[in-house]
């Protein structure tokens, strides 16, 4: 058996994750808001941050976002 360097097993997942259509990005948000996806992700019972936000997205209508809900967003920030 051969012996992979972790920088090839890496390379090799991201090559897999990828070939699922899977990407990567990064998100800022306000600890508030992280605060509120562990929660979500403890009650249920999931493994990452990432499934939390894919559950979310999974279950809005993005039809029904608003100017008003980018608002309330641009307040909070304030």
């Amino acid at each position: 058996m051969t012996h992979r360097t972790t920088t090839q097993a890496v390379a090799a997942f991201r090559a897999r994750r990828r070939a699922a259509g899977v990407r990567a990005t990064e998100t800022l948000l306000h600890e508030s808001e992280i605060a509120l996806l562990d929660q979500i992700k403890a009650r249920l019972g999931l493994s990452s941050r990432s499934e939390v936000l894919r559950v979310m997205i999974a279950k809005m209508d993005p039809d029904t976002i608003t100017p008003a809900d980018v608002a309330k967003i641009e307040e909070r920030a304030a």
